[in-house]
């Protein structure tokens, strides 16, 4: 049986990044704000990390980091609220620069603003804009190895730590069997 929450498992899955008053405002006594709370953070969750393709009623379209494609009908009814709240929350969001929403042909792109902001990392369509000399791509890259030694998924820009490790200085002369390979010398 293969363990779901084996520490390999746990690392090699992505991540995303919720702000904590999201998470807060989900346990609310308002049935309200938990609401928003609940939609935010499904925004969140399902919000592209890098560049992708998504179907959606048989066209496909290009969705970039902090950007879902989604039918509002669909997920209205999966929140279980009438299509009027939907509009009014999603009105509110729009206002208050949470989103932006962009219509689709059977669907909405759904853009997380200041999403790259959050997660700590600049686009490459913000890199672009502000004189980039080269268009950066749109997916992380790993940090080169420092002292020989290479830190796998470091992402300096996603403030998560690997562990660096020193060269290590070994004094032949200490061990025994090369005491006398030394001393032969």
């Amino acid at each position: 049986m293969n363990k779901f929450f084996a520490l390999e498992n746990l690392l090699k899955s992505g991540y995303c990044i919720i702000p904590r008053v999201i998470l807060d405002n989900q346990q609310s006594s308002c049935k309200k704000t938990a609401l928003r709370a609940d939609i935010l953070s499904y925004f969140y969750q399902k919000a592209y990390f890098a560049k992708g393709d998504v179907v959606l009623d048989g066209r496909i379209y290009t969705c970039f980091r902090g950007e879902l494609i989604v039918n509002q009908k669909e997920l209205a009814a999966f929140f279980k609220t009438e299509r009027r709240q939907w509009n009014r929350i999603m009105a509110e969001f729009t206002s208050e620069n949470i989103i932006r929403v962009d219509r689709l042909r059977g669907g909405s792109r759904i853009t997380i603003v200041a999403y790259d902001c959050i997660v700590g990392k600049k686009s490459a369509q913000y890199k672009q804009a502000n004189g980039g000399e080269k268009a950066a791509d749109a997916t992380p890259k790993a940090k080169k190895p420092k002292l020989g030694v290479w830190v796998e998924n470091y992402y300096p820009e996603h403030h998560v730590k690997g562990c660096d490790i020193p060269p290590l200085e070994i004094d032949l002369s200490k061990i025994p069997e090369f005491q006398d390979k030394l001393s032969e010398k």
